[in-house]
C-alpha cells in the first residue's frame, strides 16, 4: 500500500519542492517530507484532503532547508539559484491558481489574522507583541485559515 502512495506522491512532492529550492536540496526536502508523511500516516484525518496535507508537510521541509541555507555561511540561498516557474507555463498557471485560491481564503479572515499570517510567511516578528502572544495568534490564525480553506475547497 505504501508503495502505491509513494508512487503517486513522489512526482508531485518532488516537483513542488523543486520550484522552491535548488535541485539537490529539493530532493532532500521531498524525501524528508515523504518520510514524515509515512511517519504521521496514522494521524491523518480521512475527511481531509491528503494532497494538501502532504504538501503542507513539504512546505515545512522547504522552510527548514531554506533556514539552514541562509544560516550557513558557506552556501547562500540566492534568487538566481532557484528554478524559475516562468520556464514552465503549466507551473505558472498552477502558481496563479494557488495564489488566487490563497487570496480568496485569506479574504475570509479578519485583518488581524491576515496580518499575523503575512508576518509569519515573511518570517517577521513584532517587537510590540510578546513571543508567546504572537505564537498563539499564529496558531489560531492558522486554524481559522484551515477551516476557511476546507469550507471553500473541500470536496
Amino acid at each position: 500500500m505504501f508503495d502505491k502512495v509513494y508512487a503517486e506522491l513522489w512526482p508531485i512532492v518532488s516537483a513542488f519542492c523543486g520550484k522552491a529550492l535548488p535541485a539537490a536540496d529539493a530532493e532532500d526536502a521531498a524525501q524528508q517530507a515523504l518520510l514524515k508523511v509515512f511517519d504521521r500516516a496514522a494521524t491523518f484525518e480521512r475527511d481531509r484532503d491528503a494532497l494538501t496535507w502532504a504538501l503542507s508537510i513539504a512546505v515545512w521541509e522547504i522552510k527548514t532547508i531554506r533556514k539552514r541555507l541562509v544560516r550557513s555561511k558557506t552556501t547562500a540561498l540566492e534568487e538566481t539559484q532557484l528554478p524559475s516557474i516562468t520556464d514552465n507555463p503549466e507551473g505558472l498557471a498552477a502558481e496563479r491558481q494557488i495564489v488566487e485560491a490563497a487570496r480568496q481564503v485569506l479574504g475570509q479572515l479578519s485583518v488581524l489574522d491576515q496580518q499575523t499570517l503575512i508576518a509569519t510567511f515573511n518570517q517577521e516578528s513584532s517587537d510590540d507583541i510578546a513571543g508567546a502572544t504572537f505564537r498563539k495568534r499564529r496558531e489560531r490564525a492558522l486554524a481559522r485559515l484551515r477551516d476557511a480553506w476546507s469550507r471553500i475547497y473541500a470536496s
